[in-house]
Formats: structure tokens, C-alpha cells, sequence
């Protein structure tokens, strides 16, 4: 039973008054009567908070337009710069920008930086490649015509310097056709210029950049003294020289970067003294005493140290700005926060001894982080905007866990975290929840509240189950694992101080899972999107056997798995010798010490070699199964007939279809199914652990997840044989049933879905949708929930999310979306605004299984 005492607790710090109302309805109403904001600050930044999210590809906010100054003023600089050594040009064009960059402070910010010209603008990159500049440029929604012709030349200039010009010559045509079909997954990096990293904040709150500058120094000179020792040994002095280089750059952007912090250390001093600041929602002086703080701050880190949480969550962020916004787009913002943050809050709220602030300012700077988030305004290729509806960005924090020892890792800012989110209200960022039934009662039940609340996160990850996997896949040392984040939705990675994961192409990106088995049925073809030959030829399917279909499917994960893992490490390469990010190396103890480049692997103490099907493989196992039983069991229908029912559509083929729909299915408990799906998910491990990535002997760890894409992709993904019509939505999550059909309650489906081999792979996405009355409504809700929670530990399943969100509000959302902003729901990896979401999107969470208990 829930405990009296912390349900008290947790209601007198939320400030609810409502003392007979079970705690979600409470929450819930309140979120009705009031603005979202536990204080007149945030409720007002909420109010005027200039969303970035999109919808199908589009931003939602007309206010929303290109910029070209980071473009233009990264183009000078690698034309002044012509001839230096790549990495020099890279920190070159950093430095320039730092330096030259326009900059404002927002009224009533107290975490300050952007990485744009001026607030609601999209900044390009043209180092990435041409396409993915010139869908932003002909886009005349959000690109002023004033701006074309500048854009085009800048374009031009960057064609032969481009990622995309340095990696396409490795491949041949029909690679690339495959590649750039959208049918095999997901687009290379330098199509679209997405990719990810996991920036080692730690090393830069414990020690400031200027000690690290002297680091750099430090071995410059202590590399220059070896190279004039007597007598001379090429094979070691040799490797210097390029260390050397790359120290030097390190120290040119970390000057840098303190010198950008020192301009808003200025600019707040200065709004602080001469403007008029009578409309701040705390007061002209109480407004001007924060600006001249924040000045104080904007100087002191990231130069020094953090000395409080003001301090640490400001450094925290020039880094993230800097990083993932300035020196390149990377998606994410991957950390254990209440883990990093904890030895700050700790200072500043617990033992006042540094930065001293009550915890209800900590709250309202954590809400603060919240907003700045969903202001950020990202240009990433159109594919991947359409895959991510109703949201900036993959936005996700990790909190929670167990360390080395088995012990609790939450504290005290772990449930601020989950209580500012419930204060604010916005989908951004997401949280996932390292759980364990070990973790203390109040932290869960605030988890809980957070889900009852229809947020749709914390996601939650079997914590043991991920450290032991790191571990033993991944080969990351106990004290390493225990303390592992989300990269993005659900790959756990390093934290800490050195060798965190700073590309997607040592991890990330994707296969999609249902063309293993369309594109083993018709020879590797695509008729129904890209009409090429993007698969491996696999023969005649009407006149396969049961065995001859399973080979055909293992042959087409082999043929994508092997070109997938050729554009990794294709442009991995070309990153690593063109495209160099110092800052993040800077960053990196590994790299300092080494004098190596972000993207180096070799020798690299931690890697995180994984990749994913997305749209999930849980597809495969119906589509085989429904063969398996009306074809080769019942006998009841050929090859033949199916195939032909499948290029119709099922157009013609209602009673065919009838019976494929009602074959058995994942998610029922049926090993008849589930024995296929064991065999599909096992067999996909064993194919992509035989490929062997720069710098891990140990293969590539799988993830079965779909973002989105179960929905914006079921354009590509022809009929299949379970029943499901081109263009119709695909499944959702990894392993998660298909909508409806999943007919035995919540403990088939968890019992089908702890078959899969889940200690062998590195993420397995489950949706699960849960009653309101239940979980929102009922003071058993928690008690219920909990039981639940202990089933699915105890079945050692990976992962699991839940919406919480009623059909009626569903419905009445798509009829009257103005009156509905507040609706979150859960898509996959993330959670997003309803009302944001496309038709498709909206429906297919409509139509997942309720399930009662």
C-alpha cells in the first residue's frame, strides 16, 4: 500500500488543497483552473514560450524563419582560412561565429544563450550537404525571398567541402538508391545532417575550461620537449604532430567559448543598467538584481567551475548551446541530470554553502530549463522532422537508477525534476526512468503521478537489466554502466567524464523493420514508394517454402544491416577527417589526454556500437505467422493467391483478409506466435552481432523501437500479410502488439513480450495505454500500477510507456483542437501535443488497446 506519509508529502509540495480528492484528480483539476507555472515567471514564459515544434514536416509557428547568419559567417571563415588543416578550419569557423554572432537575453530569463541571430529563427548548416539547405531555402513558409540568392551561393561555396560530397564517393549507385529511398531506413547523415551526442558535461562543471586549456597546454609542451629528445623514433614522434594539432584547436574554441559566455556577462550588465525594466513580471529591481547575477555567472562559467546550481545549470547549457546547436546540429540532450546536477543542488538547496536558494527557486529554474528547450529551433532534414510530429527535438533526460552497489541513486533533485514537470506542463523535454523496485516509495509515486497525468512519461527501462547489458555487450565497467543515460529514446550510453558517445554513427540511425518481410515477398523490390530494387534479390516468393520465406527474410536484414553499417562507418570516417567538433573533444577527458578528435573509436575505452529497426521488427513475426498458419498449416491459400492479394492492396480480397487478420498474433500469449517472434528477434541479434564497428569487437547491439514512424512511414511500407492495407498505420513501439490486437489482457501481452530476448539487446520499445479512471482517478491507481510494475521487473522486460489519456478527450481534441492545447499523448520514444499530431498519428493511438485490470 502506499505510504500516508509520503502521499501528504508530496501534496503539500505540489500545493494542492484539495485534501478528499485522490492526488492525479487533484493535479488534474488544478491544471484546469490555473496556468501551467509554480510561479508568476514561468506561468509567464509559458504564456509566451515561442514553441518550435512541427508537424508533418512543417513548423506549427508562422512566427518561425531562416536565418543564413550562421551559415554566411561559417562560409567567411572557411575562406579566410583556406589551406589550415581541417580541424584548425573547423575551430576557425567556431571562433568566427563566437565572436561575430548576434545575441539577446529574453525578458525574465535566468538561463541565458541561443544559437540564433534573434529569437524564432532557424539557423542552417551548410557543411552538411546541399539538400537538406535547400529544403529550408525553397520553402517560402519560413525563408524570406530576400534571403534565396544568398543562400544559393553559400550553397554553392560548400559543395565540394560538403559531408555529402566526401561520403557518396564510396558508393555505388544502386547503395545509394537504397540508402535514399526512405524504404530501408533511415536516411545517411549527410542527406538529412541528423545525428546525435552525448556531451561529457561533468568534466566542464568540475573544472571549468580554463583548466582544461591549460591541459592542452600543458601537453603541447610536453610533446614539444619529447620530439627534441635524442635520439630520434619516428613511429612515436610522428603520431605527435597531429596531436598537437588537435590540442590547438581544442584550446582556440575553449577561448572561444569563454569569450561568447563574457558577451552575455556584458549584454546582462547592460540591460541591467540602462533599460527600462518596470514590465518584468518580479519587479523593476528585483529584475535588474538577477540581470547583474546572471552577468556574474555568464563571466564565471563555463571559464571556472560551477560553485552552485545557478552556476551549473547555466554552464550546463552554453555547453548544450554550443555542442549540439553551433558547432553542428545533434540531436538530444542526453544526461543523468539529477546524478550531475546532484553535487550543486546539493550545495545550493541542502547545505546552502554555495549559490544558497530555497527549493522552490530550484523548482522554477528546472521549469525554466523546460521552456528554454521548447524554444529551441532545430533544421534537420525533412524526413526526420516528418517522423518527429509535435516536437522540437528528441528531447530526453534520464533520472533514476541504482549505482555500482545496488543502491538508490534518486534524491532530492530527482523528485524536483518530476515535480517541475508536473508545475509546467510541457511535453519537453521527455524523461526516462531508470526503475527498480529498490528506489524509494515518494520518487515512484511521483513518477506515477507524472504518468496518471497523461504526460506519457517518465518512459521507463528496466534498470539492472540495462546496466547488466552494458556490461556484458558493451563491455563498460561496473561504476560505468550503473550510471548509464539515453542517448536519445532508448539506447542507453556513457555518462560522466570521458568516452561518451558523441556521434550517431557510432550509434543511432536505423533499418526499417516491416520491409525485412515485404521486400522478402517481392525479390527486394519496392513497388509501392521508391519502385527501385532497394533489397537483396531473394527469388520467386510464390514458390517459396515455410523455410525458404524465413531465409529470405534473414537475407534481407543481412543486405540492410551490411549497407547500414557501411554508411556508419563511411561517415563516421568522413566526420572524424573533415567535419571535426573540438568543442565536444575539448569536453572529453579521453580526447584531452589522447589529443584525439570527438569522432575517434580507436582505442576508445567505452564505445557504443548500436543501431535499431525503426519502425519496430515486431511486424515480422505477424506477417509470418499469418503465412505460416492459412499457407503452409492450413493450407487453405497458396503462396500465390497471397502475393496477388497483396499487389491488389487486399482490394477484391475481403474474405482472404479476413481470415490473415484473424491468424493468431504477438501479444496474445500464443506461442504460436510468439515462438516466430522469438526466432525473428533472435535471429536479427545474431545478423547484426556478426558486424565488428570500428573500435568493438563485440558486434552491434540492436534496439526494436519506431520513433514515429509506425505512423508518417506506412506510406512507404506496402500491404502486408496480417491484414494491414498500404498506407495504414504500422506497428507501434518494438515489441508492442498491434493496435487491437492484442485481446488478452495486460499480463498476455507482458508474457508474450518476455519471450524476446531482451538481456541480449540494448532497447525493446513497449506502448501500453492504461484507464484514466484507474490510474487518475481511483486512490487504488498507485497500489494497482505498482503491482503491475513488479510483473514486468520480475518478467525482466526491457522497457516500458504508457498513455493515460481518455478516448472521448481523444475525440473531442480532433473536433475542437483550439480547446485541447494541453493534451500530451505518447508516440513512441517521446511525448507530444495531440493537437500536433496528424490524423493518422492521432488515430493510431486511438486505437490502441485500453487495458483493464
Amino acid at each position: 500500500m502506499g505510504s500516508l506519509m509520503v502521499l501528504n508529502e508530496i501534496k503539500s509540495e505540489l500545493c494542492l488543497t484539495a485534501p478528499d480528492l485522490p492526488l492525479g484528480k487533484a493535479l488534474w483539476d488544478k491544471k484546469l483552473e490555473e496556468e501551467p507555472g509554480s510561479t508568476p515567471r514561468t506561468k509567464h514564459l509559458y504564456k509566451r514560450c515561442r514553441w518550435a515544434h512541427t508537424a508533418g514536416g512543417v513548423y506549427i509557428r508562422e512566427a518561425l524563419k531562416t536565418s543564413l547568419e550562421r551559415a554566411q559567417l561559417y562560409t567567411d571563415a572557411h575562406k579566410a582560412n583556406a589551406g589550415e588543416l581541417p580541424v584548425t578550419i573547423r575551430a576557425r569557423c567556431l571562433e568566427h561565429y563566437l565572436k561575430n554572432c548576434s545575441m539577446y537575453i529574453q525578458d525574465d530569463e535566468i538561463i541565458v544563450g541561443g544559437h540564433n541571430a534573434r529569437p524564432d529563427t532557424l539557423e542552417l548548416y551548410p557543411e552538411g550537404g546541399e539538400a537538406n539547405v535547400f529544403d529550408y531555402l525553397e520553402d517560402d513558409s519560413i525563408t524570406p525571398e530576400e534571403l534565396y540568392d544568398d543562400g544559393e551561393k553559400i550553397v554553392e561555396y560548400w559543395k565540394q567541402w560538403s559531408l555529402s560530397s566526401r561520403c557518396e564517393r564510396y558508393l555505388d549507385q544502386e547503395s545509394l538508391d537504397a540508402l535514399n529511398s526512405g524504404v530501408l531506413g533511415e536516411p545517411p547523415v549527410w542527406k538529412h545532417f541528423y545525428t546525435s551526442t552525448c556531451p561529457p558535461y561533468q568534466s566542464v562543471l568540475e573544472d571549468g575550461l580554463e583548466k582544461r586549456i591549460k591541459w592542452c597546454e600543458d601537453n603541447i609542451k610536453d610533446v614539444r620537449a619529447k620530439l627534441t629528445q635524442y635520439p630520434w623514433t619516428g613511429d612515436e614522434n610522428v603520431k605527435l604532430f597531429s596531436k598537437i594539432d588537435m590540442w590547438e584547436a581544442m584550446i582556440i574554441v575553449a577561448k572561444a567559448v569563454i569569450g561568447w559566455a563574457r558577451r552575455y556577462s556584458r549584454l546582462a550588465r547592460i540591460i541591467a543598467e540602462n533599460f527600462d525594466l518596470k514590465d518584468s513580471v518580479v519587479g523593476a529591481e528585483q529584475r535588474k538584481k538577477e540581470l547583474l547575477e546572471i552577468s556574474e555567472i555568464c563571466y564565471r562559467v563555463p571559464a571556472k567551475p560551477a560553485s552552485g546550481f545557478k552556476d551549473a545549470m547555466q554552464s550546463k547549457w552554453f555547453c548544450f548551446e554550443v555542442g549540439q546547436n553551433i558547432e553542428r546540429y545533434c540531436s538530444g540532450y542526453s544526461h543523468l541530470e539529477d546524478d550531475l546536477m546532484w553535487p550543486y543542488y546539493k550545495m545550493s538547496v541542502i547545505d546552502k554553502t554555495g549559490q544558497p536558494m530555497a527549493r522552490e527557486e530550484a523548482i522554477e529554474l528546472l521549469e525554466c530549463e523546460r521552456l528554454k528547450i521548447c524554444e529551441r529551433g532545430v533544421t534537420k532534414g525533412r524526413w526526420m522532422r516528418a517522423i518527429h510530429p509535435g516536437i522540437n527535438d528528441l528531447h530526453i533526460v534520464t533520472i533514476g537508477g541504482l549505482d555500482e552497489n545496488g543502491n538508490d541513486l534518486c534524491n532530492d533533485l530527482t523528485d524536483a525534476i518530476l515535480e517541475a514537470s508536473l508545475n509546467i506542463h510541457t511535453n519537453e523535454p521527455s524523461i526516462a526512468f531508470r526503475y527498480s523496485p529498490k528506489i524509494n516509495e515518494k520518487t515512484r509515486r511521483l513518477v506515477y503521478e507524472c504518468v496518471a497525468q497523461g504526460f506519457g512519461f517518465p518512459s521507463i527501462k528496466h534498470d539492472e537489466k540495462n546496466t547488466k547489458q552494458s556490461i556484458e555487450s558493451q563491455g563498460w565497467p561496473p561504476e560505468v554502466a550503473s550510471r548509464w543515460a539515453l542517448v536519445l529514446c532508448m539506447a542507453p550510453g556513457v555518462t560522466g567524464r570521458r568516452s561518451t558517445q558523441h556521434s550517431r554513427n557510432e550509434g543511432g540511425g536505423g533499418v526499417d523493420g516491416p520491409a525485412m518481410s515485404t521486400l522478402a515477398l517481392s525479390d527486394g523490390f519496392d513497388p509501392w514508394f521508391s519502385q527501385k530494387q532497394v533489397g537483396a534479390h531473394t527469388g520467386d516468393a510464390s514458390k517459396f517454402t515455410w523455410e525458404d520465406l524465413k531465409r529470405a527474410v534473414e537475407t534481407q536484414i543481412k543486405h540492410a544491416s551490411q549497407i547500414e553499417t557501411l554508411n556508419k562507418e563511411i561517415t563516421s570516417y568522413a566526420e572524424g577527417k573533415w567535419l571535426e567538433s573540438p568543442f565536444i573533444a575539448v569536453m572529453d577527458d579521453w580526447c584531452v589526454e589522447e589529443g584525439v578528435g570527438s569522432f575517434e573509436r580507436h582505442n576508445k575505452p567505452y564505445t557504443n556500437t548500436w543501431t535499431s529497426f525503426y519502425p519496430g521488427i515486431n511486424c515480422v513475426p505477424d506477417d509470418l505467422t499469418a503465412i505460416k498458419y492459412w499457407v503452409f498449416d492450413k493450407q487453405k491459400y497458396t503462396m500465390g493467391q497471397l502475393l496477388e492479394a497483396l499487389k491488389a492492396n487486399w482490394e477484391g480480397f475481403d474474405e482472404m483478409r479476413k481470415d490473415f487478420v484473424n491468424a493468431p498474433k504477438f501479444g496474445n500469449d500464443d506461442d504460436y506466435a510468439d515462438d516466430i517472434a522469438k526466432w525473428v528477434f533472435e535471429k536479427s541479434v545474431e545478423l547484426w552481432k556478426q558486424h565488428k564497428m570500428v573500435g568493438w569487437k563485440g558486434g552491434i547491439s540492436l534496439i526494436s523501437q519506431s520513433v514515429s514512424s509506425f505512423a508518417t512511414l506506412g506510406t512507404l511500407i506496402g500491404a502486408q500479410p496480417f491484414g494491414r492495407r498500404h498506407g495504414e498505420s504500422l506497428h507501434d513501439g518494438g515489441v508492442s502488439p498491434y493496435m487491437g490486437m492484442d485481446k488478452k489482457g495486460p499480463t498476455a501481452v507482458l508474457k508474450s513480450v518476455a519471450k524476446l530476448p531482451h538481456s541480449a539487446m540494448k532497447g525493446n520499445q513497449l506502448n501500453q495505454r492504461l484507464p484514466v479512471g484507474l490510474m487518475r482517478e481511483s486512490e487504488k491507481g498507485f497500489d494497482v500500477w505498482t503491482a503491475y510494475m513488479k510483473t514486468w521487473h520480475d518478467l525482466g522486460i526491457d522497457h516500458v510507456q504508457f498513455n493515460v489519456v481518455n478516448t472521448e478527450d481523444m475525440l473531442a481534441a480532433q473536433k475542437e483542437p483550439e480547446d485541447w492545447d494541453h493534451l500530451i499523448v505518447r508516440i513512441a520514444g517521446y511525448s507530444a501535443r495531440f493537437t500536433s499530431l496528424t490524423q493518422m498519428c492521432q488515430d493510431s493511438v486511438i486505437g490502441r488497446t485500453e487495458q483493464g485490470f
